[in-house]
């Protein structure tokens, strides 16, 4: 009976029924890589892209407009070396553009009096800078460089009373590529001296080139204090006039001496090709694909 009991009680109680053996899933599938965003390629030191306002030495600013690159003095000189030049050491810096290229030099010469803005005689300026040019071209012969001719006018000098600024533009050729370029000069008289800005470009792209060029002069500002109407008495004030500025005035002397203290300037390279000018910039020499870059002017005759 005992016997009997135990196995009722075996079948009245229920056994756990084990879980159904559930079949694998598959591992979900792994998340594609998020593509990290490429970064801007680094301006090296010294270079500000525009939008943006820099100084332009320790005396002016310039407002850098969309789309345009502006490199400080040294970024200035290291281009123009690169490019072989010759640099004068008074580079306060260098704007590049689809449209054209910018250097800007100062010159403290103190302040230029304009007195003889209405005798501005463009024929006889010509003349002293080609018999200053031949000289020149002695000294870059013996650097092994091509020399330069004038070949005239694209600009005549003239001066604007009410904004202080001289401008003209001779036609620079080398005599060994025979490339031809403009070199639009503007000065800019301030208190202690002169803002040498230079634009450079073809010929052929000048008149396409000049509003984008004065609508970079018009960003372009004196610091307070600095600007022409800023001179007191007691000032320091140069030596020559408006004429010399376009003739070369007391360089000459400098020049005499062995030293070469303004210089004509050819085009360096376009925008399109900066991406890889910038990384070449501070390393290997320049693999520009465009003229041979010479920069050099004559000791002037005042």
């Amino acid at each position: 009976m005992r016997v009997v009991l135990v196995l009722l009680l075996s079948f009245a109680i229920p056994v756990a029924a084990k879980p159904p053996v559930q079949p694998a899933q598959p591992a979900p599938p792994a998340a594609p890589p998020v593509a990290e965003p490429e970064e801007e390629e680094a301006l090296p030191p010294g270079m500000t892209a525009g939008p943006a306002t820099v100084s332009v030495g320790p005396n002016a600013q310039l407002g850098v407009l969309e789309k345009d690159l502006f490199g400080d003095g040294n970024v200035a000189r290291a281009m123009l070396e690169k490019g072989g030049n010759l640099v004068s050491n008074r580079e306060q810096g260098i704007l590049l553009s689809e449209s054209g290229e910018v250097i800007f030099e100062f010159d403290d010469v103190g302040y230029v009096k304009d007195d003889d803005k209405d005798s501005l005689d463009a024929d006889k300026m010509l003349s002293s800078l080609r018999e200053g040019q031949e000289e020149a071209n002695e000294e870059l012969k013996r650097l092994g460089r091509p020399g330069l001719e004038l070949t005239g006018w694209h600009v005549k000098p003239h001066y604007d009373a009410v904004t202080h600024n001289l401008e003209w533009a001779p036609v620079v050729k080398n005599k060994g590529t025979g490339h031809q370029t403009v070199n639009y000069n503007v000065r800019l008289l301030g208190r202690r001296g002169v803002m040498e800005i230079t634009l450079l470009v073809s010929p052929e792209k000048f008149d396409a080139a000049l509003p984008w060029f004065r609508q970079t002069l018009s960003k372009f500002s004196y610091v307070r204090g600095e600007d022409y109407a800023s001179y007191t008495n007691g000032d320091k004030t140069a030596a020559y006039g408006l004429a010399a500025l376009v003739t070369g005035g007391a360089v000459a002397v400098a020049a005499k001496s062995g030293l070469l203290g303004r210089l004509w300037k050819f085009i360096l390279l376009g925008l399109a090709a900066l991406g890889g000018a910038i990384k070449r910039l501070f390393g290997g020499k320049s693999e520009s694909s465009g003229d041979q870059v010479d920069r050099s002017e004559p000791p002037q005759n005042p």
